[in-house]
């Protein structure tokens, strides 16, 4: 896995100018919070190139996306909104992405099956100024969320979750509903930490996460609580994994082929 590092701004100038400082120390902008008059960026230093954009407005914020798909190559990975503003994270060569704006919840769950339908996946939501603002992408494997009311219950709906197959990838909290977004993803494993600040939610994740190969994903406020996404790379086999089968097929001729040679090399085997 990556890195992490955090940033604080207590204003948008301030947090954009801490942007700059992390991006030009190579680490890329991952996911973003907002609370209590400050802006909270969460980086790692991965290969990737990205970037955002600030707009006023949720439909101002869509035209963006698009203009990007259209002339920028980079699509949309994360948005936050704070203090009248709406902020979007983008990745370079995300592969195909889309987005949906609704005005209620029950609008928003309408939206994003119908996107659903149209072979994209949930991978970010955002609530604010009356809009729920949803992030979808082409991944595969199923794809699920869950909402509930007090941070209690939302626990319990991530455990329900974990035991059906499917990794916590996104937390929100909007309108009084904590909303996760699920996927299934055999190549990390999934968790959460959380305290009532962010500074006790970072000692936390060390506590609990920091020597266990974890890095913070994302991170939410809400009702009082901060609550962040962790994740780890899970080895893969690929003996064991149908997609890679093609490749341990090759392996497994490779190997066979170089041990023959050694053995024939000292005459000690019949290699076939």
């Amino acid at each position: 896995m990556a890195n992490n590092a955090y940033t604080i701004g207590k204003n948008l100038s301030e947090f954009q100018e801490g942007i700059q400082v992390n991006l030009s120390q190579g680490y890329d902008l991952i996911s973003t919070a907002y609370s209590d008059g400050s802006w909270f960026g969460l980086y790692q230093d991965t290969p990737n190139n990205t970037g955002y954009v600030t707009a006023s407005s949720a439909d101002e914020l869509g035209q963006m996306v698009q203009q990007q798909w259209q002339f920028g190559g980079y699509r949309l990975t994360d948005v936050e909104y704070g203090d009248g503003v709406w902020f979007g994270t983008f990745e370079e060569d995300y592969g195909a992405n889309n987005y949906s704006i609704a005005t209620s919840f029950t609008e928003f769950q309408e939206d994003i099956s119908l996107v659903w339908n149209q072979g994209f996946e949930l991978v970010d939501v955002e609530y604010g100024d009356g809009i729920w603002f949803g992030t979808y992408r082409d991944v595969s494997g199923v794809n699920g969320y869950q909402t509930a009311t007090s941070a209690t219950e939302f626990q319990e709906d991530i455990q329900n979750m974990w035991n059906q197959g499917l990794q916590l990838v996104d937390v929100e909290y909007g309108d009084g509903i904590w909303f996760g977004t699920f996927q299934q993803d055999s190549s990390i494993t999934s968790g959460y930490t959380g305290g009532s600040t962010f500074d006790e939610l970072l000692g936390n994740f060390q506590q609990h996460f920091g020597n266990q190969g974890y890095e913070l994903v994302d991170v939410e406020y809400g009702d009082g609580v901060w609550l962040g996404v962790v994740e780890k790379e899970t080895p893969q086999n690929p003996f064991e994994n149908p997609i890679l089968y093609p490749l341990a097929l090759e392996l497994g001729l490779q190997q066979n082929a170089i041990i023959g040679d050694v053995l024939n090399l000292y005459n000690s085997a019949t290699y076939w």
